[in-house]
């Protein structure tokens, strides 16, 4: 029960994936390098924080999911190197992300589930050369495993922060 929005950013944060190692990707039948493991890590960051801007948007009024967002964002910031993806720029990362966010969008209005979007993102990142053809179903099962959208769900409707 978080009360403040920095207690909800840190709550959502403990939540998300964080580095996907060579060693879980080969679990769900990836076997990929260590620079294609950065990418599938960072499109599940891109995938969590649209998941978790969805659920702030929709639960709290837009000044609280303002706040936790804008704590959030601090808080990966803090912990960037828990992503293993430090080579690449916290702030471009996040800026990537956000364009992300309107394709999944539209996927959601078109009555996508995030299992949906979740394959679009494994379709793109096999499309890319991050995955071998054929590799999208191992990777749409792990962003299913690993990405816990229902979980962001309840910690935001659990939120009661000060003020609200």
């Amino acid at each position: 029960m978080a009360h403040t929005p920095r207690e909800a950013a840190e709550s959502l944060y403990s939540a998300m994936p964080h580095a996907l190692s060579l060693g879980l990707l080969r679990e769900y039948g990836l076997e990929v390098s260590p620079e294609q493991a950065r990418h599938i890590t960072q499109e599940a960051l891109s995938l969590s924080l649209y998941w978790i801007h969805t659920a702030l948007r929709s639960t709290l009024k837009a000044v609280d999911a303002e706040h936790v967002a804008t704590e959030l964002a601090q808080r990966i910031q803090l912990g960037w190197s828990d992503f293993d993806i430090e080579e690449r720029v916290h702030a471009a990362v996040l800026e990537d992300a956000k364009h992300r966010h309107a394709g999944y969008a539209q996927i959601v209005q078109e009555g996508g589930s995030p299992i949906a979007v979740f394959g679009e993102s494994a379709g793109a990142l096999e499309f890319s050369g991050t995955i071998e053809a054929g590799d999208r179903q191992k990777l749409l099962a792990l962003f299913i495993d690993m990405i816990p959208v229902d979980t962001f769900g309840e910690l935001v409707a659990g939120f009661e922060l000060a003020g609200s």
